[in-house]
């Protein structure tokens, strides 16, 4: 027996591999297993298995040494989804499965004999020779009934560090079991009532639930403004397929950051709910893996890689702010979670939602097209009306006052009044540290990364004991002192000091120019020395245990004004905020990217609608560009609008959604071999576009230095390709990367991103 096995490395074709005879039984596609491949052993999964070595000589074929997972393996539905994966987004077979597969490629066979038990004759066997705490911590899990479990859940109920574990185990009375079968869960029906829809809502539901259970592939755009109910009729559609004996997935877009969704999910469902992110470790990935082969668990909710969920019989699959350009992974494979489950759902025959205050381009498109069902919630579930917004000219500003304050006088005033009346105020600003980057005057240098062709931010030094502080004007008193900064790069993650003279010209005149969180920080707590701060960032609350935590902190009140990056955008229901102000509005809009006006006004009106959610708000966007497309209609809460111009614009530029795109990068620490790699591979595609079947028309562009030309260390060039549809971008790309006139030098890479959602 031999099988083909794929292995999480840029291969163009599975590796055959002789099946020992002892493993027979054990392998089969979608196994796990471990290979020999050069001077090491990699996890890799199979694929396919057959009687002949295919044509490859036998006594060159090595062994599979072991099987890694015998207690997981990906299933035919997800192999199948995985070549998918793996041909459109230009993808190695293993580097697909890789993503595919719950518990990826890596570190598996730490997953085997961790499960521990007691023996039933260990009284017998210790002889008197335990000490007084061995002793304790089994008679603990005598108590317990003898329970098979995970060690580090065995240590727990034996009330024993893992010293005492290890002892017990070298003295025979623990014994390693296999992770004991999961009988099949009945289905539990018993869920918590829902809310009574709205006129609208029920509308939507309508066309969703009948779609459920048919079951039949449609594809809902469901547009609803902030807090009109999106989430209760993703509720109800996963409740529908649950009482047919389905599953459901619902995918957000940052799990961590949107604990209230969950907590609503877990609500509703109770023991039915299994939650899936990336700081899950391995084990508990795999716990949940068998929790939901055994029916434990029939609702999944997660992130971008949840949209691999083995979930059996999947009723309805839920993507929730469709439009977040997370959704999108930024290596490879690069593919998008949105339109991986349009795929996924295609194939299984059953409905998908797609819900947005602020719809991506493309699903908009689609929509209007008549390719997907646009479903409509033009007004809050409550009743409530949607803030007022207003705009506070900065240019206006900057001309009355020779030192501005990052804060109006209409936005200080504002604030002012919520602190009087005890409710809370958001301000946006979406860029961390203090300043945006160090600027000599008088030579224009500018501090840079080393590896990174990228201004370094400037953030404020944190010194020891400052967070204790208990005057806020003290800990943020305005400072021009460089030993007071640090420059970091938020690419690559490093970080020196900040100088004290300029480098190039000896000057002592160095200034921070733009401003981030830190410095909003530092100016609040100047003009509310007496108000409760919380900074919202990856430097204050990265990491799922940190943002909970002060997640915490804003719902029981203990903070009066929250400010923050994008973090602070994404589905929250603040009920206490009733004023959000956006610093600078202007962020993002002049970024060398096409798609840079769809993101401001998706950022501006997210992050708008977290204003008000209980009785009537107000939103204040600051800016220099008050009349600006993104920021006029944001100001509207009128997203068809925007739509409507930007398509416009975008038809124009024979951009997307009018055009399908692929951006090849080719980077090297040889600016020169570099850029010969880019120009090699671009005049070979511009002459092998005019041989694609059927003829198409398809654009070349470049090679061009990308935007951010050096990453890394490695220099940039970009070549772009596009056309009416993917299938001529493929077939132009496969045919010049197959092409005997094309090489790729040895340190040069490659990376192909299909329908990119940026140009950096």
């Amino acid at each position: 027996m031999f099988a083909q096995v794929a292995l999480n490395l840029p291969l163009a074709q599975p590796y055959t591999y002789a099946v020992p005879e002892g493993l027979r039984s054990r392998v089969a596609p979608g196994v796990l297993v471990s290979v020999p491949f050069g001077k090491r052993a990699q996890i890799g999964c199979v694929v396919a298995l057959s009687d002949d070595a295919g044509g490859v000589a036998e006594e060159r074929i090595r062994s599979i040494e072991d099987v890694v997972s015998p207690e997981y393996r990906i299933g035919p539905e997800l192999l199948a989804l995985a070549r998918f994966v793996s041909d459109y987004y230009f993808a190695s077979p293993g580097e697909a499965l890789a993503s595919v597969s719950v518990v990826g490629f890596r570190d598996v066979k730490s997953q085997r004999a961790e499960f521990l038990r007691l023996v039933d004759d260990w009284r017998e066997r210790s002889t008197g020779s335990l000490t007084p705490k061995q002793r304790a911590a089994c008679e603990r899990l005598e108590e317990a009934g003898f329970p098979v479990e995970p060690r580090q859940n065995l240590a727990k109920a034996a009330g024993a560090g893992p010293s005492i574990i290890k002892k017990l185990l070298d003295l025979g009375l623990l014994e390693v079991h296999d992770p004991p079968a999961l009988e099949e869960q009945p289905a539990s029906l018993d869920f918590a009532p829902h809310l009574m829809p709205t006129a609208e809502q029920q509308s939507a539901l309508d066309a969703v639930l009948a779609a459920v259970a048919k079951p039949e592939f449609r594809v809902f755009l469901l547009h609803g403004v902030t807090g009109s109910g999106k989430t209760e009729i993703y509720l109800q559609a996963i409740a529908e397929a649950l009482h047919l004996g389905k599953t459901a997935l619902c995918l957000l877009p940052e799990i961590s950051l949107t604990p209230q969704t969950v907590a609503r999910f877990q609500e509703r469902f109770r023991q039915e709910i299994g939650v899936f992110h990336s700081q899950l470790t391995r084990r508990q990935k795999l716990e949940l893996h068998r929790r939901i082969q055994s029916g434990a668990v029939r609702v999944v909710i997660g992130a971008r890689s949840a949209v691999f969920s083995p979930l059996p019989k999947l009723g309805v699959l839920i993507l929730d702010e469709e439009h977040d350009g997370s959704y999108k992974q930024n290596e490879t494979p690069r593919y998008h979670a949105r339109d991986v489950g349009i795929v996924r759902a295609q194939r299984l025959g059953i409905p998908v939602v797609l819900g947005s205050a602020t719809p991506s381009l493309e699903s908009w498109h689609n929509a209007m097209g008549g390719k997907y069902e646009l479903l409509r919630l033009s007004t809050r579930a409550a009743g409530i009306e949607l803030p007022s917004v207003r705009t506070v000219d900065l240019a206006a500003e900057v001309q009355d006052q020779p030192r501005p304050s990052l804060f109006s006088g209409e936005l200080i005033a504002a604030i002012a009044q919520r602190l009087e009346a005890g409710e809370q105020t958001l301000l946006f600003l979406n860029r961390r540290g203090f300043s945006n980057f160090l600027f000599c005057p008088s030579c224009k240098w500018v501090a840079k990364c080393d590896e990174d062709d990228v201004a370094l931010t400037v953030h404020r030094r944190v010194r020891r004991g400052q967070q204790a502080s208990d005057s806020q004007a003290d800990l943020f008193a305005v400072t021009t002192d460089p030993k007071d900064f640090i420059l970091r790069c938020h690419f690559c993650g490093s970080r020196r000091d900040a100088p004290t003279k300029c480098p190039e010209c000896d000057s002592d005149g160095l200034i921070t120019v733009g401003a981030g969180t830190q410095r909003v920080e530092e100016e609040l707590a100047a003009q509310f020395p007496q108000a409760r701060l919380m900074r919202l960032d990856q430097d204050t609350a990265g990491g799922r245990e940190k943002f909970l935590a002060a997640w915490e902190r804003i719902m029981s009140g203990e903070a009066d004004i929250i400010f923050g990056t994008q973090m602070i955008a994404k589905g929250l229901h603040l009920e206490g905020v009733s004023l959000v102000g956006v610093v600078l509005a202007d962020i993002g809009l002049f970024i060398p990217d096409f798609r840079a006006e769809e993101r401001t006004f998706q950022l501006l009106t997210q992050v708008a609608g977290r204003s008000g959610r209980i009785a009537k708000g107000e939103v204040i966007f600051q800016s220099y560009m008050p009349t600006h497309t993104a920021i006029r209609f944001a100001m509207a809460h009128d997203t068809e609008g925007f739509m409507a111009e930007e398509l416009m614009r975008r038809r124009k530029l024979g951009f997307p959604p009018f055009t399908r795109m692929a951006a090849v990068t080719l980077s090297d620490a040889d600016r020169d071999r570099a850029y010969e790699a880019a120009r090699r591979l671009a005049f070979l595609l511009g002459r092998l576009r005019s041989s694609v079947r059927p003829p198409a028309r398809i654009t070349v562009n470049g090679p061009t230095v990308a935007p951010l030309a050096r990453l890394a260390g490695r220099f940039r060039y970009r070549i772009l390709l596009r056309a009416e549809t993917h299938r001529p971008v493929a077939a132009v790309l496969r045919a010049a990367l197959a092409h005997p006139d094309w090489t790729l030098p040895g340190s040069t890479r490659l990376t192909i991103d299909v329908d990119p959602l940026d140009l950096l």
